[in-house]
């Protein structure tokens, strides 16, 4: 199978997922509830969800680790995490896709603004919040990350930055 920079190169127009977190409400995640945690608690309707994407037909599907950093993790209790939940999301997809496509990395907002957009964190804090969410998922078999939903100039950067 091709990579996935070669089918982007090549022009190939690629199907992605969506929606996974109205999803797992429709499966019982209450409010307030760590969305990511499912990962570990639930993972075969984790699983379920993106083999469902794979049926119908999508290229990619992405990760249940859209709140998967420490600082977003953190208000649940959960910030020590990080590695256990983002590996198995990106493992989970990774079982869904299997050969038939690829899997990207879900990286969303930290709840957070950096010191310098007068926040309470560091560019330094996102930055290594965002490396660790994303080594667990690159552990975990991504093959990409889709960076989703930053409203912070300078979090979009730390992250940014990290791929360079």
């Amino acid at each position: 199978m091709k990579s996935l920079m070669e089918r982007i190169m090549q022009g190939d127009v690629l199907i992605a997922d969506g929606a996974m977190g109205t999803f797992l409400h429709a499966k019982g995640l209450g409010p307030g509830e760590c969305p990511e945690s499912w990962c570990i608690s639930h993972p075969d309707i984790v699983k379920k969800i993106a083999d469902a994407y794979v049926a119908a037909g999508s290229d990619i599907v992405e990760t249940n680790s859209f709140g998967g950093s420490s600082l977003k993790l953190q208000p649940y209790g959960l910030a020590d995490k990080v590695q256990e939940f983002n590996r198995a999301a990106a493992m989970l997809a990774k079982q869904a896709m299997g050969e038939k496509g690829y899997v990207a990395a879900s990286v969303g907002p930290t709840g957070h603004f950096a010191t310098e957009e007068f926040g309470d964190v560091s560019t330094e804090e996102l930055y290594d919040a965002f490396t660790a969410q994303v080594t667990a998922l690159e552990e975990g078999g991504a093959d990409a990350i889709c960076v989703e939903t930053m409203s912070s100039l300078v979090e979009a950067a730390c992250h940014l930055y990290l791929h360079l």
